[in-house]
């Protein structure tokens, strides 16, 4: 059966579009189960928690206007008190309201911002806000999802009281009598019903509480307090301090940007605000301050270590802390949990210093990332060695079919390029995950062999020995190889390492370096350097002069290069093993 027109479309006032949409007001009325930040024993920690995202904002709204109202410029306003006790919750400021009635709509002040929608002070765009609230909802959708909802406020002369009941359909007259103590209190009882609640539990109250901290943390020119205890924060950086021990913290001196930096073991971590809202999505601020640290880190890397790391994997390792202050800011919603602001449209500029870069470049952070570029290349080559090995347990050398037949279309040219040796040359190949030298003539085309430049390559096939040979004699030893196969050497003429065909090795200017890294024997472990006698790690005592220069690799450029005892590391040079011919 079809629906009447008149079930079909609808007209609500606005407290009725409010009560039925109130996702369209304040975020989320649906139970979320995550991890938040909850303060236990006068620290952060994370703690799985299920709450309802619209539940506390109606709270953050009431409490964020005390908050705004000591932003500005003539506010006396310095004491927040927040109370819980028996499901009603009270905020309580030393402001103070207006107690006048507006002449255009013959109402009292206080009634217009409590109890009026798409009432406020922060409609002209002309002035630079600094303050949160925008757009004239914010108290009154607390007003509308109470059961109680009541106003006391003083401007020193008078003082205004009114009580609204029934999700702000039923209000009282307003009360005035005269004052001279400036407050402004409201205490209201949610209409817990509407967010599937009995009650406030201890997860919507552990995270009001740590609300009340954060506002702490970003107004410390304010005395807050929860439930009679004062919170004493002297800097942002005290805040930071419950969430980890260590951290490079800087602030601007008219401390409109706070920020801090710590070691991250859990993947990028943020806690941001904007004009003291909690932007648990981030958004361009953090951006602003990030993407300068980023830079700088990424060019030390690149400088340092040859190695460069995308933006996104260097954040991983880092937890930002960052409270800014924001001209008229703009969010992704009205729950604003993401600033949207263009950069160019802060207000204001905040540059990283120098300062902090470095100690970032100093700290614990940089050897967290080696150790994960490090992980990832072990991983990386784990992969290519499984997929190499994949690819060779399915190669099937086939037999040649005679091109000049009658199944030419069948037929394929292959050009290959491959090490020319002779038969009895040992190669050093990967045999079912052993590392073993073996005459050439012996290898499997099973076989991954490791080739002069270090690096693992599968064998495909293998061609008829090389008949014309060369022998390159060694110290209690001798290799034979092609007269075309191409050596790693030492040129000790043009003092320069580079790769010479057989034929070229002229015994008297060339050293040769042992297969490159393909054995280990061509690379000399250094265990210390005392003055300018080098211990290696077998024992051996080489004695030298600071005159004298060793053929070293250095492992972290991948280069080889001559380097005086005085300048070798043994943290990160070999001693390259050569060999007299």
């Amino acid at each position: 059966m079809s629906k009447k027109i008149e079930d079909k479309y609808k007209v609500l006032d606005h407290l009725e579009h409010v009560l039925h949409r109130p996702a369209s007001y304040l975020g989320s009325n649906q139970p979320n189960t995550s991890n938040k930040y909850v303060l236990e024993n006068g620290k952060m920690v994370l703690k799985k928690v299920t709450i309802i995202p619209s539940f506390l904002k109606i709270f953050d709204e009431i409490i964020t206007n005390s908050v705004d109202e000591g932003k500005r410029k003539e506010s006396k306003l310095n004491i927040i008190k927040v109370t819980i006790k028996n499901n009603k919750i009270t905020i309580w400021d030393n402001g103070g309201i207006e107690v006048v009635i507006h002449k255009e709509y013959n109402k009292y002040v206080p009634e217009i911002i409590f109890g009026t929608l798409m009432s406020g002070s922060n409609y002209d765009d002309d002035d630079e806000r600094i303050v949160a609230g925008t757009n004239g909802y914010g108290s009154k959708i607390s007003n509308i999802f109470s059961k109680e909802f009541k106003i006391s406020t003083c401007d020193g002369i008078n003082q205004f009281t009114q009580v609204f009941a029934n999700n702000m359909h039923k209000r009282s007259k307003p009360v005035i009598k005269a004052n001279n103590k400036n407050h402004t209190e409201i205490s209201y009882i949610p209409d817990y019903e509407r967010f599937g609640l009995v009650g406030i539990d201890d997860d919507h109250f552990k995270m009001i509480e740590k609300r009340v901290y954060d506002l702490a943390a970003c107004n410390t020119k304010l005395k807050i307090y929860f439930n009679g205890k004062l919170i004493n924060f002297k800097s942002f950086e005290d805040y930071i301090n419950c969430y980890v021990d260590n951290c490079f913290y800087e602030t601007k001196k008219d401390k409109s940007w706070s920020i801090g930096i710590a070691l991250s073991n859990n993947g990028f971590q943020q806690v941001s605000f904007a004009n003291s809202t909690d932007t648990y999505d981030g958004g361009t601020h953090v951006d602003y301050v990030l993407n300068q640290i980023i830079v700088q880190m990424r060019d030390f890397f690149q400088k340092k270590h040859k190695i460069d790391i995308k933006p996104s994997e260097l954040k991983n390792h880092m937890f930002l802390f960052l409270n800014s202050t924001i001209v008229n800011p703009s969010f992704s919603s009205q729950t604003k949990e993401k600033l949207i602001t263009e950069i160019k449209d802060f207000g204001n500029t905040f540059e990283i210093s120098n300062k902090l870069v470095n100690s970032i470049l100093k700290s614990e952070i940089v050897n967290s990332i080696l150790d994960w570029v490090q992980q990832k290349k072990t991983a990386d080559d784990s992969k290519l060695q499984r997929d190499l090995n994949k690819k060779l347990s399915k190669i099937k050398v086939e037999k040649l079919i005679d091109a000049k037949g009658k199944n030419r279309s069948a037929c394929s040219l292959g050009l290959y390029e491959g090490d020319c040796l002779h038969e009895d040359t040992n190669i050093r190949v990967i045999r079912e995950g052993d590392i073993v030298d073996i005459p050439i003539k012996k290898v499997n085309t099973d076989d991954l062999v490791i080739t002069h430049n270090n690096r693992i390559s599968n064998i495909y096939a293998l061609s008829k020995k090389i008949k014309y040979k060369s022998i390159i004699k060694i110290k209690d030893d001798e290799i034979i190889c092609s007269k075309e196969h191409k050596w790693f050497i030492y040129d000790v003429v043009m003092n320069k390492f580079y790769f010479e065909k057989t034929k070229n090795i002229d015994k008297h200017k060339h050293k040769l370096v042992k297969n490159y890294l393909a054995f280990t024997s061509a690379l000399l472990i250094i265990d210390s350097i005392d003055l300018y006698n080098i211990k290696l790690s077998s024992g051996e005592m080489i004695v030298t002069n600071p005159e004298h220069k060793f053929a070293i690799y250095d492992k972290e450029n991948n280069i080889f290069e001559l380097k005086s005892t005085s300048e070798i590391d043994p943290n990160i040079h070999f001693l390259v093993n050569t060999f007299k011919l």
